[in-house]
């Protein structure tokens, strides 16, 4: 799944944002058209509470990765929250520095401190780069018709949404939830997409702007992680704790 750009910084393969593959994909204008969860079996979580899915490569997991997903699921009073780490990311096609099996043990780090996460490594399973729109068709065709999907994406993912792969149906079969990222209040996010070279009609601004949940910014980048650490500084303020010492044991990204 093309991971979101939203928690990776500059991380341009990551879910949801073009990459060079997925840009290339179908038609060039839009159609129209860490708290903890709630546990499934608690009475208010109903037929219509979402699952969430929410992609990226993860390399390495970031505090953003393990806080602000949760606090979006909450807000939307979702019954489950999947992380689903990428293959190789659509955006930037080359092997992540870290390899499938490192990045899942990390993740599971993450998703063990979360009620309601799970861990979902299918993408790593397949070959090729990882499309968001084979994902979600997989996931739409083996869980209940009655729960809804949404996928979870940063807002600068937003605005370029229209260059992913098959992105209307991936709308179809599961609606955006967009977190800030770049775009820290509604009205920036809005400029952003209807920028001159945004094909976003009004009326599509409008419904971007009804999925984006209002939570802080955290600007902290998997890239500039691996650069800090490459540079020999500490990263600790950036990662989860487990996934510090996690790194620091393992050798990675020197």
């Amino acid at each position: 799944m093309e991971a979101p750009r939203a928690l990776h910084g500059s991380e341009h393969s990551s879910p949801g944002t073009g990459s060079t593959a997925e840009s290339t994909a179908t038609g060039s204008s839009p159609r129209s058209a860490s708290s903890a969860l709630p546990r499934t079996d608690r009475q208010h979580v109903t037929g219509t509470a979402p699952i969430i899915l929410f992609g990226g490569t993860f390399d390495p997991p970031t505090r953003a990765h393990a806080e602000l997903p949760p606090q979006a699921a909450v807000l939307l009073e979702a019954r489950k929250l999947l992380y689903i780490p990428a293959a190789v990311s659509p955006h930037k096609m080359e092997d992540p520095p870290a390899s499938g099996h490192h990045r899942r043990a990390m993740l599971e780090l993450v998703v063990d401190g979360i009620d309601g996460a799970e861990l979902c490594d299918i993408e790593l399973d397949r070959d090729g780069p990882s499309y968001s729109i084979d994902t979600v068709k997989h996931l739409r065709g083996t869980i209940e018709s009655d729960i809804p999907l949404r996928l979870m994406i940063g807002d600068d993912q937003a605005v370029h949404f229209h260059q992913w792969k098959d992105w209307s149906s991936i709308i179809e079969l599961a609606e955006p939830i967009v977190l800030p990222r770049l775009w820290p209040n509604p009205e920036e996010f809005a400029h952003a997409l209807s920028s001159d070279d945004r094909p976003w009609s009004q009326e599509q601004i409008e419904q971007w702007l009804a999925w984006r949940v209002d939570l802080p910014c955290m600007e902290i980048s998997s890239d500039d992680v691996r650069a800090i650490i490459a540079d020999g500084r500490d990263p600790r303020d950036e990662l989860q704790p487990d996934v510090y010492e996690y790194i620091k044991q393992q050798g990675l990204y020197r």
